[in-house]
């Protein structure tokens, strides 16, 4: 495939690339013929993509990436001779350069072993379609190309519609698109009241980030309690809801519909439902089944909303790494009701979609690492200056 042919779209995203690009290399590795063959076939039919190799198992992906240096690597866990999990750290070792995309059959019961690999290096997670009827083909097809896109071409952040004069000063190098010294993206200022609740909204590449954020923040955690959406599928909440809870020595858990909100506690969205918050003494949550929001369910929007609601400019807003633009509304609502919203910053973010949505429409007082969230956020807590 020439280079010349990569200036059409991935295909079914509907995001252009404006210029001609190297095409992105994807290596398959996977010990199932007609997932390697399927895999291979929409690499080939799709412009801006190039087959960089098949192995079907570790030990082939290993020898593999050091010679072929894809950019993508879809990886399978369970195979024989060597499984993915095991290879990952190898692979990446082989080919540092490399994004690494469990393909993988994942269930609850193995959810554990998909959050392994993002703790080894993997930058996300794709789950097989369990039917294989038309429309789950389609849908997964879609679905693996937009992650590939992702992490390989990100879109510029677009600012949602701001429902107040948006002090953004920005251009594509402010962004990192483009030559020249980053214009400045102007911030919202920081809350003069205390936060009484943490909301936290994440996607791609999350659940580190998560980790990396809430391990800095327990005593912080203590006195009030954190809210997250985070986009994952059902099977895995449960898991990462116990290695929240194992990392920081807190209760970690999906939240219930009805139960209180109490300090010291995590409360994690339930995969593929709204969790909001009911007002009431003390507040509760609520857990729906309510149609998506903007494709998202959770919705980071439908959570910060509620926040709001309850809390008034008591919340604290944190928007962590992940595609798309959840969480830029709800942001807006926290920073004009007077309370704070911080974001992961581009360098540490899998992806700056979500984060830098809400940096571009200038509802952000603060960016930096998931670390250094954690000391911004117990700032605000200490009424320290930031």
């Amino acid at each position: 495939m020439s280079d010349r042919s990569t200036s059409s779209t991935f295909a079914s995203t509907g995001a252009a690339i404006a210029e001609p690009l190297k095409p992105v290399r994807v290596m398959v590795v996977d010990d199932s013929h007609l997932m390697c063959w399927l895999l291979s076939r929409w690499i080939a039919e799709t412009p801006g993509l190039e087959q960089a190799g098949i192995a079907s198992n570790g030990r082939e992906a290993i020898a593999m990436a050091a010679r072929r240096r894809p950019d993508v690597v879809l990886l399978d866990l369970e195979m024989p001779e060597m499984g993915g999990l095991e290879a990952l750290p190898q692979i990446l070792k082989a080919c540092p350069s490399a994004k690494v995309l469990v393909v993988s059959s994942l269930t609850r019961d193995n959810a554990g072993v998909a959050l392994e690999a993002l703790a080894r290096g993997a930058v996300d997670y794709l789950s097989k379609p369990s039917s294989s009827g038309e429309g789950a083909g389609v849908e997964f097809r879609r679905a693996l190309l937009k992650r590939i896109e992702a992490i390989c071409r990100p879109v510029e952040p677009r600012p949602v519609a701001p429902s107040r004069p948006s002090p953004v000063k920005t251009n594509r190098a402010a962004l990192g698109f483009g030559d020249g010294p980053p214009a400045e993206i102007v911030k919202h200022p920081y809350s003069m009241v205390v936060p009484r609740m943490i909301g936290v909204g994440s996607s791609t590449g999350g659940p580190e980030a998560l980790l990396k954020f809430l391990t800095g923040l327990v005593p912080v955690i203590r006195r009030a309690p954190v809210l997250i959406a985070q986009h994952m599928p059902a099977e895995f909440t449960t898991a990462l809801a116990a290695r929240l809870a194992a990392a920081t020595g807190l209760p970690a858990k999906e939240g219930e519909d009805g139960e209180p909100i109490l300090a010291g506690h995590i409360y994690l969205a339930p995969g593929d439902r709204h969790m909001t918050v009911v007002p009431s003494s003390p507040p509760t949550l609520s857990i729906s089944d309510e149609a998506p929001l903007r494709y998202y369910r959770p919705s980071v929007d439908l959570l910060f909303r509620s926040l709001v609601a309850v809390f008034g400019p008591a919340v604290l807003g944190v928007v962590l790494t992940g595609m798309g633009s959840d969480g830029a509304e709800g942001a807006g609502l926290i920073a004009n009701a007077g309370g704070s919203v911080i974001v992961q910053d581009r360098a540490s973010s899998v992806v700056w979609g979500m984060p830098g949505a809400v940096a571009v429409a200038g509802y952000a007082a603060g960016e930096g690492n998931p670390e250094h969230l954690a000391e911004i956020a117990t700032g605000l807590f200490e009424r320290g200056r930031v």
